[in-house]
């Protein structure tokens, strides 16, 4: 049995991408089905499915507002017969602010969310129930629908540091933006994974704006950010001609599986040669008790928006992927990717030690 739930006057600052709406104090009308909150709807029914997506203006939250937009088919919006890229009948995406990526996967275990995006790091964690977790307990019944996209850790110096490379920033300052945020909690993860921990550095949290100047003054030694390239504030820093990035190798020995060597390319930022670079792949997870149904017809609707003519993908698309596991794979989701793709998801690694 389906139970109906109505919110009205909440508050609770959505964006619904297709059409820049934001909801605050938003009526809405939804059939909740048995634990994931959705399910199949009657054709005069809307299944509104709601995304984690970061703060406004954030990439997490302008990447959810693709998925959003390709997901959404309401009835009688779309002719499914002449195009395959036709959403999951029925949904209605809905792009969801959060204040930093533990509160949307807290969000997403207790209901208030059917889906969030967080880098691979960072699901991981929460399935372990370690870092940021660790007070809170693992969030044991997270799912991945897909990899879509990555994050690279991109380090910033002052083009007059001596600072050549990661070993070089032992017992230095370096900010990595603000506390709990997606960017601070996966740069953490990966400059030890670079061969870099707090105990051989000073991990400093703050606005990026009052950081910029800190690294401009000498306050701080370096800043590091996690973004998908290339990243606005990064591009801003090195278009002054004052700074450096410095290359970036996993070395620790632990690092798990889902963590990759990367490169930033020649010419991506002012004045920047080709270089290496580490980073994870950004993941939408869910709950394991999302539908099936669903779950499948998610992972469908965004492989043949990314490919429309089962070809290669189009530029800018957000394309699907199961390459790199950091967290289990929704069965459905699995299915899906099997049957478009021809091949098998990564299998799961296995866990690194937690100390």
């Amino acid at each position: 049995m389906r139970a109906l739930a109505s919110f009205s006057g909440i508050g609770l600052r959505t964006g619904l991408v297709g059409g820049a709406l934001t909801a605050a104090g938003l009526s809405l009308a939804v059939y909740l089905g048995a634990g994931s909150g959705i399910d199949t709807v009657s054709a005069q029914d809307v299944v509104y499915f709601r995304i984690g997506a970061g703060t406004p203006g954030s990439a997490y939250y302008g990447i959810a507002g693709q998925i959003a937009g390709i997901i959404s088919n309401p009835q009688g919006s779309r002719d499914c017969a002449a195009n395959q890229d036709c959403g999951v009948d029925g949904l209605l995406g809905l792009a969801q602010t959060t204040t930093n990526p533990i509160d949307g996967l807290e969000s997403l275990n207790s209901g208030s969310l059917e889906a969030s995006l967080v880098s691979a790091d960072i699901a991981d964690a929460a399935v372990r129930g370690i870092g940021p977790f660790k007070e809170k307990g693992a969030v044991t019944e997270l799912r991945a629908i897909a990899n879509l996209g990555n994050v690279t850790l991109q380090i910033v110096v002052p083009a007059a540091s001596r600072i050549t490379d990661v070993k070089g920033l032992s017992g230095k300052k370096i900010a990595i933006g603000l506390e709990d945020s997606d960017s601070a909690v996966t740069a953490r993860f990966l400059l030890k994974a670079a061969g870099l921990n707090e105990k051989k550095a000073k991990l400093a949290t703050g606005e990026l704006d009052s950081v910029a100047r800190d690294l401009a003054s000498g306050k701080v030694d370096a800043l590091a950010v996690v973004e998908q390239m290339p990243s606005t504030d990064i591009a801003t820093l090195m278009a002054s001609g004052q700074y450096r990035l410095l290359p970036a190798e996993i070395v620790a020995k632990d690092t798990p599986g889902y963590v990759f060597a990367d490169w930033i390319p020649s010419g991506k930022y002012a004045g920047v040669d080709s270089m290496r670079a580490i980073g994870v792949p950004t993941v939408l997870v869910a709950r394991a008790d999302l539908s099936g149904a669903i779950a499948g017809g998610l992972f469908r609707a965004l492989w043949h928006a990314a490919m429309p003519d089962g070809g290669q993908p189009q530029a800018g698309s957000l394309v699907p992927s199961m390459g790199r596991a950091s967290v289990p794979w929704h069965p459905s989701a699995a299915e899906a990717f099997r049957e478009l793709s021809k091949t098998e998801p990564a299998e799961l690694p296995p866990a690194p030690p937690t100390n």
